[in-house]
């Protein structure tokens, strides 16, 4: 399901006047859904750098989704390049994961919402999600993978992970249910049984 210009813009629309008052007026709608995601303590944050004079939003947004209680002085003038990679867990994931997770969960649900799906990939409960797709990440940026002992160890460790998913998946009614829903394949793993 692939969204309009216009729904989007809509849907920043939206989601710009859930921000703080005192905020909306120095966001622009193509920043509204980084600075919509960051902790109403990173918001806040965000507003005193602004006021202060904050010329580098993006750069900030970034920083303040790695902590959200940095010095509105290193805001202001940042000490060094961030880079959102290195941030090792919770709302500290870049946001390129978040949206990943985000367009997952919609393709799993295609009636949900979209600020749903992203306030659902930015939720606890989807920390495990978050792990993963970013040890994806990092998989896929490694020099070594063109190295055959590599790929084939990554790729054994991939299918041992889709054999054990699927078996939870087989032996739960509700999930089985949710994947005839939805327009995510279903087509278990024959792995298991050439192995056997």
């Amino acid at each position: 399901m692939s969204e309009t210009y216009q729904s989007k813009r809509e849907r920043r629309q939206r989601l710009l006047e859930t921000l703080p008052a005192a905020l909306r007026a120095h966001i622009s709608i193509r920043n509204v859904e980084a600075v919509a995601a960051l902790t109403p303590q990173a918001q806040e944050r965000l507003t005193e750098a602004v006021q202060a004079g904050l010329k580098r939003l993006p750069r900030a947004v970034e920083q303040l989704q790695i902590n959200p209680d940095t010095s509105i002085a290193d805001l202001l003038n940042p000490p060094a390049q961030l880079d959102p990679e290195t941030a090792s867990q919770g709302s500290d994931y870049p946001q390129h994961i978040h949206h990943e997770l985000a367009d997952l969960i919609q393709v799993c649900f295609p009636d949900m919402p979209r600020m749903s799906a992203e306030a659902l990939a930015n939720a606890d409960v989807m920390d495990v999600a978050r792990t993963a797709a970013r040890a994806h990440h990092q998989l896929f940026k490694s020099n070594h993978l063109r190295t055959d002992f590599v790929v084939m160890v990554l790729y054994g460790l991939m299918r041992q992970s889709l054999e054990s998913l699927e078996e939870v998946i087989e032996q739960t009614p509700a999930l089985l249910q949710a994947f005839n829903q939805s327009s995510l394949p279903w087509k278990p793993n024959d792995w298991r049984k050439q192995n056997a």
